[in-house]
């Protein structure tokens, strides 16, 4: 059986560890690469050519956001996207301590 191509697009390097691990540790999933800003997400995606991307919404250089509108745009095979945030983390870190 085929695996399932994954990469991986977050600045925040312990959840990209976190992620890389469990999708490696699944027996039909692996990960082609990994990428901490959405410039290097770009690239990424041209070169590996996943199945499904992970892609934060709030990253440096460029948001998950723009990387959708440009990877829309290029010539680019069109992985599956699941976008991923942790906006609004801090408004529920602060209702569960009071």
């Amino acid at each position: 059986m085929e695996k399932i191509k994954v990469c991986v697009a977050d600045d925040n390097r312990e959840l990209v560890g976190l992620l890389t691990e469990y999708i490696e540790g699944q027996e039909d999933m692996e990960v082609l690469g990994v990428a901490y800003n959405g410039q290097e997400c770009l690239t990424l995606l041209k070169d590996k050519e996943p199945d499904v991307l992970l892609l934060d919404i709030i990253m440096p250089h460029l948001d998950g956001l723009a990387v959708l509108e440009r990877l829309r745009e290029s010539d680019t095979k069109q992985p599956s996207v699941i976008m991923l945030t942790a906006f609004g983390q801090e408004d529920v870190t602060k209702r569960q301590s009071i």
